[in-house]
């Protein structure tokens, strides 16, 4: 399976039903609403027809609304009064996130925060980086955020062209430290807009996005706009495929990981276990999480192991936003944060088994990394590393 998630646009190029299930199939596992472009109404049909195609296709997508922003701060009043409405629109479909553009310091975060919070939105926070302000103030805005879009087209307006790749793997490195999802976008396959064959600068692009641990990689004019979006999600998928099988195992030495919670420290252990040659030759197929906050699964995502990662939640909004990490296939399991992982009971344990064996790629005789609460009822930190056949 590809484990870098592809982010496609919604346009006029894919705005039916059936192009949707066609992206999904295609590889896209989260679909971006750029409202800078078009009606609120426009988006709003689109959004209650992806809906419909994750039902066709039984596969969650995570929604994406693409905020404005502003290029000048002293504008962002202006900017707000118009980013409340759009927050309304995410708010009345219950997206799985929303990016703010052209994003300076914290200041601007907490202003859609605040917004974002008198409308009860459950959306996480993304910050798209793209001024030389932005990287100036990085530190400040990826604490104060879920997780960060890089908008390499502007940046390389506000800064010379030839630093952006050297901010790309400089910001990709301290998202994985902080465990935030981080998507790497524009222009990855431009001249497939009209083309059905890439550049092999494009796809080089590409492969060194997945060799830089990107959780993401993102399709825009390509999908909304391109005469051949199917084909440049399956270029994209294709290429994530091949160099995540090249890609070396990371070095933890070469991060600034925490490992002081129980947590990541769990989940360094899984990692550690699975990295072991005894485990590499045992095949292990996958680690399996049940998860209720998303920490556990993001604290071992940001590890990168080149296995996949299923999470467990009977959480819908939290199984949609899972689809932005890297490697995790979240699947909707309505027991998910009951006693059932409780040590001992080995029926309710074999429910689970039996539910991963149906709904996920895994089969009879897999052997799996399980991690779970000992008593789900109790705490929402894993503490048990188990490993299990299937």
């Amino acid at each position: 399976m590809n484990l870098t998630k592809i982010v496609a646009t919604i346009g006029p190029a894919v705005e039916s039903v059936d192009s949707m299930v066609s992206l999904i199939e295609a590889g896209a596992s989260i679909f971006r609403f750029n409202l800078k472009h078009n009606t609120h109404n426009w988006h709003s049909e689109r959004i209650i027809r992806t809906k419909k195609a994750c039902q066709i296709a039984k596969k969650p997508v995570a929604i994406l609304l693409d905020l404005p922003g502003s290029h000048k701060q002293d504008s962002l009043a202006a900017t707000l009064k118009r980013n409340l409405k759009d927050l309304s629109l995410a708010g009345r479909h219950e997206v799985d996130f929303v990016t703010l553009s052209y994003v300076l310091n914290r200041k601007d975060i907490d202003l859609l925060k605040k917004q974002a919070k008198k409308l009860s939105l459950t959306a996480k926070i993304l910050a798209k980086i793209e001024t030389k302000q932005a990287l100036k103030n990085f530190e400040e805005i990826l604490d104060s955020v879920d997780g960060v879009m890089i908008g390499r087209g502007d940046l390389g307006k506000d800064i010379p062209v030839e630093q952006v790749p050297y901010y790309q793997k400089k910001i990709i490195k301290r998202c994985l430290e902080d465990g935030k999802p981080v998507i790497t976008a524009t222009e990855m396959l431009k001249s497939m807009v009209s083309n059905p064959i890439p550049t092999r600068a494009e796809v080089s692009d590409i492969a060194n996005a997945v060799l830089d641990n990107t959780d993401a990689i993102m399709l825009s004019e390509e999908t909304a706009l391109g005469k051949y979006p199917f084909k440049a999600v399956s270029v994209m998928k294709k290429t994530c495929c091949f160099w995540q099988r090249k890609r070396p195992f990371l070095n933890i030495e070469d991060f600034n990981f925490d490992f002081d919670d129980e947590t990541s420290a769990i989940c360094y252990s899984a990692f550690r276990l699975w990295k072991n040659p005894f485990y590499q030759k045992a095949n292990i197929k996958a680690f399996v999480v049940i998860n209720k906050s998303g920490m556990t699964v993001r604290m071992l995502s940001r590890l990168r192991p080149s296995i996949p990662i299923l999470a467990l939640t009977k959480d819908k909004s939290s199984r949609d936003q899972l689809c932005l990490c890297h490697g995790v296939i979240p699947l909707l399991f309505k027991q998910a944060e009951s006693n059932i992982c409780k040590q001992g009971d080995l029926v309710q344990f074999e429910k689970i088994l039996n539910y991963v064996e149906t709904n996920s790629p895994l089969k009879k005789g897999d052997k799996i990394i399980f991690l779970y609460v000992e008593d789900c009822g109790l705490s929402s930190k894993a503490s048990i590393i188990r490993i299990q056949e299937i």
